[in-house]
């Protein structure tokens, strides 16, 4: 569970209470459909955002961002928090589809007018979702992976995929074997470390075929997409991600909306609102490169929350 514990610190702000005026918040709990619908003062049908957040888990905490904005915000929790799993860990593809129906049959919402943001590690769930999905009608994703990925629970099993469809596992890049001893070392050490240097060196090491299995079949996704990542994340190679994505929509000729932001300088953005983080953050026992610096980071996140705003302003 290192990484599962290490990526624990990526904590987005956490959302102010209600006031006279404000969004109000309903929480859901259905099965294993959990997380807070934050809906804007208003009798009419609200276009609806689902969000996703990234490897703190849990519930997302930007939903009152959106709901500010005039959306019907379901800020969606697919592990971190009780009955669901502890890591991203095979988590079910479907649950995006869940959360659909249940906005669908919600009378806040406008059923024509759903749309997705997943920030992070929700991104891959974002763009898995949208690929199968077609009531979501406009796709955001920020410091994106365009590939799946091994499940980071690190528990000495068998590797596993973070995904699963039909109650299987979805094909993955399983992780380096050095850098997964790097990662361990430097945990012991309490030293730091670049969980890029894992996924990169993952990638490099798996073969053209898997790699070409797990990666996302974007080119199915039927709404338009908005990608936003930082020039120099160190988390994972969003830009790399962003540019994968675009061009394999470009080559299918379905990119006709489609946006992508790369911010130069900036490191990797795990939320959109709340302090944003510096080079260098602790994670418990490790210390975690995340890439730029606070000034950076801040600015690409305010850039990546207009971003998406103005996107969606024009698509949803």
């Amino acid at each position: 569970m290192i990484a599962a514990l290490a990526l624990s610190a990526l904590l987005g702000a956490a959302t102010p209470p209600p006031r006279p005026g404000a969004p109000i918040e309903h929480a859901v709990h259905e099965n294993s459909l959990v997380g807070d619908f934050i809906v804007p003062r208003d009798a009419a049908r609200q276009p609806a955002v689902i969000l996703l957040g990234g490897f703190e888990g849990g519930i997302p905490g930007d939903a009152f961002t959106f709901a500010r904005q005039g959306y019907a915000t379901f800020a969606v929790a697919y592990y971190g928090t009780p009955p669901l799993p502890q890591a991203a860990d095979q988590i079910p593809v479907e649950t995006v589809s869940r959360a659909v129906d249940w906005l669908v049959a919600n009378p806040e919402v406008d059923p024509n007018r759903i749309g997705i943001v997943g920030i992070s590690q929700g991104s891959a769930l974002a763009l898995l979702a949208a690929a199968r999905d077609k009531r979501i009608k406009t796709v955001a994703v920020v410091s994106p992976t365009a590939y799946v990925w091994f499940s980071p629970a690190f528990d000495g099993q068998p590797d596993r995929s973070s995904w699963s469809e039909n109650a299987g596992g979805l094909p993955f890049i399983p992780p380096s074997s050095i850098q997964e001893a790097a990662l361990g070392r430097a945990f012991d050490a309490g030293g730091t470390y670049a969980f890029r240097d894992l996924y990169d060196a993952s990638l490099a090491a798996a073969k053209p075929a898997l790699v070409a299995k797990a990666t996302i079949p974007v080119e199915r996704i039927p709404a338009p997409l908005l990608c936003v990542a930082g020039g120099d994340d160190r988390e994972w190679d969003s830009a790399d991600a962003c540019g994968v994505i675009a061009a394999r929509r470009r080559a299918a000729h379905a990119d006709g909306a489609d946006r992508v932001v790369i911010e130069p300088g900036v490191g990797h953005i795990p939320a959109l609102s709340g302090h944003a983080p510096d080079d260098v953050m602790p994670a418990g026992k490790l210390k975690m490169r995340m890439g730029g610096n606070l000034a950076a980071n801040t600015r690409g996140q305010g850039d990546a929350l207009g971003a998406i705003q103005t996107f969606f302003a024009k698509t949803l």
